[in-house]
């Protein structure tokens, strides 16, 4: 047909690369083997790939923070409570999230690493970009959010680095180690003598920092087996109250029974004087006072006779909402007796633990309207002689009001005081939450004969480190699980470790060093000349820059049925990347091409843009 041009070349068949494809399309959405390009990244790209890997740092810090603060996230649901007046699962969302995140920023960043290895352009889709920015706000968010409601949780993350710091350390040295092969390659394809100065101190301060940190960590469960301390005792906090309803006789009576030193709860006045357990100034989050006395939902517990508290129910609470995600592992004949429970009195539970051993609590301060007020310190030994309990395995928790101090009980400190204060006192023992001494002052109390009880301890690495540290007891959620744990989690003696530490320090460096030269030898052969690398700096980029020419030219001025068909011929054979050496074409044969009348239409290029050979 007149007009039309017939090319007679052999046809040729592009081989397909699914891997590099998927590759390319994933991250940046190029999906098109004419989209993948091999140029360099450009400025933008490496800025979005410099905010990438410092939200992906943040993502990996709170994966780590929610994972520790499992030990009290409890404390993280209730305060939620008492703000919003709803349960909600706050933890357990915001874990799930997290993990989503953190596998989300594992999957991109597999797909930067390919990228960099396989030497395509590291472009970032937009949509990637805006997650990447969406994680990066909510963490600070976050951040913002620990630090007004959460504090002392901070504390409790560089706790937890007594005990998990020598295996971050080793992680993190693999880790890096692993990634050498990737950073000696990019290190060695920089041209600019100053850029590869500054990013081999920036590398080498890392791995020194890295190799050395086991000097900075202090981990007592480094140490010889002789100077291991003994088990700490367990006190059920408010009850066996992970796995059953907490402040009910079901409770109690399980810690009881599972071998539990002790437990720990709050003791509260009714209006007719009658000593009650339960640790809230409100009976909504624990009863079902809502269907009982809802005009009555926010009064003070001290202002119900003790025959309208014991219409309460204060079990179905916990198969309602399930705090720690035990009620389903509860029988049928559990959750029916669970969802009798009452309140009990104090008498009750001194009754049911007379032949145990301690019985812990702190005697909540009634209002001083209340008639009770003057004498509750005296209702409240009362039912304990009544029940037949032994005054001297109380643990009396110093109260705050002005009462007179009772007689033939133990009585416990709470917070920090120095040991005069606590000689002065007759105090032998303190109650104090693990964020409220430091060594020193654990050395102060263990050197002067003062026990301590640290709450609330859940996890068993926690357990591990108080247990190191040489804390006396602790009180517990979770008892039956902490007291059938037999030893620390993990426990060596000084000279193991330091083997350890050396010997992944030194093979670390040995592997890195062989790295740089291998990748040296590869890039450039056995021979070594500053101006063989100079010049094949200068060679890769001249060929980079002719060939992204020679594909514009290529491009240029075609429909685009013709431009997808011609892509494919020249980028047949080399993996769907049109990056032909500019080399490899000259103008004889762009003359001799089909479409070469294309070329000389009244279209031609300067050769001043265009360097084709």
């Amino acid at each position: 047909m007149k007009g039309k041009l017939v090319s007679h070349a052999k046809l040729q068949y592009y081989r397909h690369n699914y891997c590099l494809v998927c590759m390319t399309g994933m991250l940046g959405c190029r999906w098109h083997r004419y989209k993948q390009s091999t140029r360099d990244s450009r400025k933008r790209d490496l800025f979005w790939f410099s905010l990438f890997c410092l939200t992906f740092l943040y993502i990996i810090f709170y994966f780590y923070f929610w994972l520790i603060v499992k030990n009290s996230f409890d404390d993280l649901n209730w305060h939620m409570f008492g703000l919003l007046r709803t349960w909600v699962p706050w933890y357990r969302i915001i874990l799930g999230l997290t993990c989503a995140v953190f596998a989300y920023f594992i999957i991109v960043m597999c797909l930067v690493l390919c990228h960099v290895l396989h030497g395509h352009q590291l472009y970032i889709h937009p949509v990637h970009i805006a997650v990447i920015l969406f994680s990066l706000l909510g963490c600070v968010a976050i951040t913002v959010a620990v630090e007004l409601m959460w504090r002392s949780e901070w504390t409790l993350v560089l706790l937890s680095l007594r005990i998990t710091g020598p295996f971050l350390q080793i992680g993190a040295v693999v880790l890096m180690t692993l990634m050498t092969w990737v950073i000696s390659l990019q290190w060695f394809k920089l041209s600019h003598w100053a850029l590869k100065l500054l990013w081999l101190t920036v590398y080498v301060a890392v791995m020194i920092g890295l190799y050395i940190s086991p000097y900075f960590i202090n981990s007592p469960c480094v140490t010889h087996a002789d100077n291991l301390p003994s088990k700490p005792l367990v006190l059920a906090h408010r009850g066996a109250s992970e796995i059953l309803p907490e402040n009910t006789l079901m409770a109690y009576e399980f810690a009881y029974q599972d071998g539990a030193y002790g437990v720990e709860s709050d003791v509260q006045i009714s209006l007719d004087c009658v000593p009650f357990i339960l640790h809230d100034k409100s009976l909504e989050r624990t009863t079902n006072i809502k269907d009982v006395f809802p005009d009555r939902v926010n009064d003070d517990p001290s202002s119900f006779n003790m025959s309208d508290l014991k219409t309460l129910n204060a079990g179905s609470w916990f198969i309602q909402n399930d705090p720690f995600w035990t009620a389903g592992d509860l029988t049928d004949a559990q959750r029916k007796q669970v969802a009798n429970q009452t309140l009990p009195t104090l008498e009750e539970l001194a009754r049911l633990g007379r032949n145990y051993s301690v019985l812990m609590f702190d005697l909540l301060a009634p209002p001083q309207s209340h008639p009770c007020f003057k004498l509750s310190v005296n209702y409240t030994i009362q039912a304990l002689t009544r029940a037949g309990f032994p005054l001297q395995n109380v643990w009396w928790l110093q109260t705050t009001f002005n009462n007179s101090r009772p007689t033939g009980v133990t009585v416990v400190g709470e917070y920090y005081n120095p040991v005069s204060s606590l000689r002065k006192a007759n105090m032998s023992i303190v109650n104090v939450q693990y964020t409220e001494l430091t060594d020193d002052q654990i050395e102060e109390y263990q050197a002067s004969n003062i026990s301590i009880n640290m709450w609330t301890v859940n996890s068993e690495w926690m357990y591990s480190l108080c247990w190191c540290m040489g804390i006396s007891s602790v009180t517990a959620d979770s008892c039956h699980t902490l007291r059938h744990v037999q030893a620390p989690i993990w426990h060596l003696v000084p000279s193991s470790y330091l083997i350890l530490w050396v010997t992944v320090d030194v093979l670390s460096a040995v592997i890195v060093i062989t790295v740089f030269i291998v990748q040296r030898i590869r890039l450039y052969g056995t021979s070594f000349s500053p101006e063989t690398i100079s010049l094949n700096s200068a060679a890769r980029s001249a060929q980079g820059h002719r060939s992204r020419n020679m594909k514009e030219k290529l491009l240029y001025n075609m429909t685009d049925g013709d431009l997808v068909e011609e892509v494919e011929a020249r980028a047949a054979g080399h993996g769907g990347v049109v990056n032909q050496p500019a080399s490899s074409y000259s103008m004889a044969s762009i003359n001799n091409d089909p479409y070469s009348s294309r070329y000389h239409n009244g279209n031609t290029f300067p050769d001043s843009k265009y360097e084709v050979e």
